[in-house]
């Protein structure tokens, strides 16, 4: 199965899911790698204090950092945050930035919530991108473009993994210069 966290890492750069899935090489994570983690610990200890009023949903049921994993949809991960309403559900993604969101984080979204609506039979329409601590958000109306554009993505990993293949990458400086396995991939800079 095709884990949700590499659809992002694909979209920076296809070679990402290479090293995450066909080298025994350990990374070498940049800074803002640990600031995430720190920003997700954090949201998980004020997850009990807090209401969630800005988001104005009435749930019946919230998920924390729940796995989640469907053969048939060749997908699985663990979703930040979860509401389950009477007819919806609604995947949060915390994310440790300051500025817009990227199209994988959208997708990464896409996933969880399709992950979600097939354990229960809910309709998957929107989710939200959570940023700061004090609940900056982004409502993401999901489409039909956005699933599908998933779909093609989990197929090109699976493609790579498949077939051990080492992608070609359109990343650029910025993008190299941020990368946790830079040292490993000499063409790029």
């Amino acid at each position: 199965m095709i884990a949700i966290n590499l659809i992002r890492q694909y979209l920076f750069c296809p070679r990402i899911v290479y090293y995450i899935s066909l080298t025994n090489i350990k990374p070498i994570y940049p800074k803002h790698v640990k600031l995430g983690e720190e920003y997700h610990n954090l949201q998980d200890n004020m997850l009990h204090s807090r209401k969630f009023k800005k988001l104005n949903i009435n749930y019946e049921k919230i998920l924390n950092n729940e796995y989640l994993s469907d053969e048939d949809l060749n997908i699985s991960g663990i979703v930040d945050l979860a509401f389950i309403t009477k007819d919806n559900v609604i995947p949060i993604e915390f994310k440790n930035i300051t500025k817009k969101y990227s199209y994988g984080h959208i997708l990464q979204l896409v996933g969880y919530g399709l992950l979600l609506e097939k354990k229960y039979n809910k309709a998957f329409e929107y989710g939200y991108i959570i940023f700061g601590n004090n609940l900056k958000f982004y409502k993401i109306k999901i489409t039909n473009k956005h699933k599908k554009d998933f779909f093609d993505v989990v197929n090109k990993i699976d493609y790579i993994i498949e077939n051990e293949i080492f992608p070609n990458s359109s990343a650029n400086e910025n993008k190299c210069s941020q990368c946790e396995y830079l040292n490993f991939c000499d063409d790029r800079i």
